[in-house]
Order: structure tokens, then C-alpha cells, then sequence
């Protein structure tokens, strides 16, 4: 029997390839797992070379930790045919062009602290890849500048990396991307030219405004920690926009819902959030959320909200107005469940 935790085998000191085929039919998607060289015997590898042959994409293979020692990829001269690959959490590693020679490989996450290597990127078979993520090392050093030759990449994320960013104006597929880190010397504008782009999430990093960034196509905006920032500036740059998330930023007093129409927005622990002009504007919107803000509570509690609003969650310091507030809410049916779509 598999001991799976929260869809992640770690360790495992056997492995059966038919029981991973049907732990992937299951569940939809497993981890196998390894934090130490120890773990993966060659009888290991071999059998979990086989279980990516059976189930394709739906298993990823990580290897993190190793710690006090170092991550040899010759190791993945053993799996051939692993489709979905995870090299993070590391703080060093050998042979690191072994990923490049994977013939399948088709997602990526890759992590490695005190890798000094800035032309990484040139090692890896770009133009198979369908998502990629990129943790940052001690240097922040990536040339990105090769994501240009992306052809089938959906889904990016980048921490700390900035050098040669424009050259994800060619990527023609790209519908997600997430910035963490992202210096706020570094514009946003390259972004503007993305045709595909339907998510954005920056984390972190710092900026006064967004005022460089403007999309036609894009349609989820999540702003998550960004120092620094004042305003959101003129929605209507973002004609598209349909779900905006804004959470942990203390400076901003205002966001001016003007020239968008939303269907769900989510605010988090914006203290000095006082104002939403263009609230009443939103006639679409079916999910809205306030955590933690300088907004009137009570008078978006008792507000009329559009027919198109199904979940309203409002949460103040106090616990007896958030209870009193939900039964309200509830009595109105404004109660849909909600996953806050994030």
C-alpha cells in the first residue's frame, strides 16, 4: 500500500508501476518525491521510469532537499521518459545540462540556490515545454532572453529573474505568468504586447504604481505583497479585466473601479482601503470579498447589490460583527460558496 500523503509519495523504498497508474487514475495527478540520494535506487528509478511511460504528465517526479550535499542529474539519464519534472528546493547541483537531454520533458520547475550559470536556459529544449517555473538563485541571474523561442509554453512562472524579460513579447501562447520578486527598476510594459496573456500575479518586489502595464487580453489580475504601491492607476487600460485579487498592501487608500467590469473581486488586508468609486458601476459582479480593510462594512453589508452578485464575505476585527454579518448575508442569498476563484 502507497503512503500518500496530500497527493505526494515521499521516499518511497518500493515501487510498483501498475499501483501509480491507478493512484494517477484516482486522484488525477501524483508526486513521487525524493530528498536524499539515498532514496532513489536504480530498482526505484526504473520502475518509476516506467510509471511516466503509463501515465504521462499526470506524474511529476521531484527531487528537493538533498541537504548538506548536492543534486546529481545524472540521475535523470535513468528516466527517459518523464514528462513533468520538479529540480527545486536545492541548493546546489551537477550535470545540470542533463535536464536539456530529457526527450519528453514537458513541465518544469526548477530551483537551485547557488547555481551561477546565467545561460541555464540555453541548455533546455525550450520549444516542448508547456509550463516552467523558475526559482531564483542567490544571483538572480537567468538571460530569459531565450523564452522567446517558447512555442507551446501556457503557463510561466519567475522569481527574482529580470534580465532579457522582453523576449516574452514572441512567446505566442502564454496565458499565465507570474512574477515574484520583480524589481521595481524593471518595467512591466513588456507585457503590453502579449497577445495570449489571460493571468497576471505579481508577489512581492516593489513598485509605486502599475502604470506601465496595460493588456487587451488579459482577464485575472492578482497584486499579492507588492511594496510600495499607492494606486492601481486607470483600469480602463485593462479593458478585459473580469477578476482582480489585492492582497497585503498597506499603502493603498483608493482603487477606482472605473472603465472595468468585474465579476469577482478580493480584497486582503489593505488597511487603508477607504475607497471603491465605480462600486456601484459594477453591474456583473458575482463574487466579492473584504478582509481586513478601511471600507464601510457596515454599508456594503446592507447595500443592494447587483442581481448578478451571488457571494458577498465581509470580515472585520470582531467576530460578533462577522457572524452578524454572514447571517445577514445568508438571509439575502449572498451566500454561493466560493473558493475566492484563487
Amino acid at each position: 500500500m502507497l503512503k500518500i500523503d496530500s497527493g505526494r509519495l515521499q521516499d518511497p523504498k518500493i515501487l510498483s508501476p501498475v499501483e501509480i497508474a491507478q493512484e494517477c487514475d484516482t486522484r488525477g495527478r501524483l508526486v513521487v518525491q525524493f530528498s536524499r540520494p539515498e532514496a532513489y535506487t536504480p530498482a526505484i528509478l526504473a520502475s518509476l521510469n516506467e510509471a511516466c511511460g503509463l501515465v504521462k504528465d499526470r506524474l511529476q517526479v521531484r527531487f528537493y532537499g538533498h541537504y548538506g550535499g548536492r543534486f546529481d542529474a545524472m540521475t535523470l539519464r535513468h528516466l527517459p521518459e518523464i514528462r513533468s519534472l520538479a529540480v527545486d528546493c536545492l541548493t546546489a547541483i551537477d550535470n545540470e545540462e542533463e535536464i536539456g537531454r530529457l526527450p519528453n520533458l514537458k513541465l518544469l520547475n526548477f530551483g537551485v540556490f547557488e547555481l551561477d550559470r546565467p545561460d541555464f536556459l540555453r541548455t533546455i529544449e525550450l520549444r516542448r515545454l508547456a509550463q516552467l517555473s523558475l526559482g531564483e538563485n542567490r544571483k538572480r541571474n537567468f538571460d530569459l532572453s531565450p523564452l522567446a523561442d517558447c512555442e507551446l509554453l501556457d503557463s510561466l512562472f519567475i522569481q527574482g529573474h529580470s534580465k532579457g524579460i522582453d523576449g516574452l513579447e514572441g512567446v505566442p501562447r502564454l496565458r499565465t505568468l507570474t512574477l515574484s520578486g520583480y524589481a521595481k527598476k524593471h518595467a512591466l510594459n513588456f507585457m503590453n504586447d502579449i497577445s495570449t496573456l489571460k493571468e497576471l500575479k505579481l508577489i512581492l518586489g516593489g513598485r509605486a504604481d502599475l502604470d506601465d502595464l496595460s493588456s487587451k487580453s488579459l482577464e485575472i489580475l492578482q497584486i499579492i505583497r507588492v511594496q510600495g504601491l499607492t494606486t492601481m492607476g486607470d483600469l480602463s487600460r485593462l479593458p478585459a479585466l473580469s477578476a482582480l485579487r489585492i492582497e497585503d498592501q498597506i499603502q493603498l487608500k483608493q482603487v477606482d473601479l472605473n472603465g472595468v467590469s468585474l465579476k469577482r473581486l478580493a480584497l486582503f488586508n489593505c488597511k487603508s482601503l477607504a475607497e471603491l468609486p465605480g462600486l456601484d458601476t459594477q453591474d456583473q459582479l458575482r463574487e466579492f470579498l473584504a478582509s481586513r480593510v478601511a471600507l464601510d462594512l457596515d454599508g456594503l453589508r446592507d447595500r443592494e447589490w447587483p442581481s448578478a452578485t451571488r457571494s458577498v464575505g465581509l470580515f472585520s476585527g470582531k467576530n460578533k460583527w462577522n457572524d452578524d454579518a454572514a447571517t445577514r448575508l445568508t438571509a439575502r442569498n449572498l451566500n454561493e460558496s466560493s473558493d475566492l476563484w484563487l
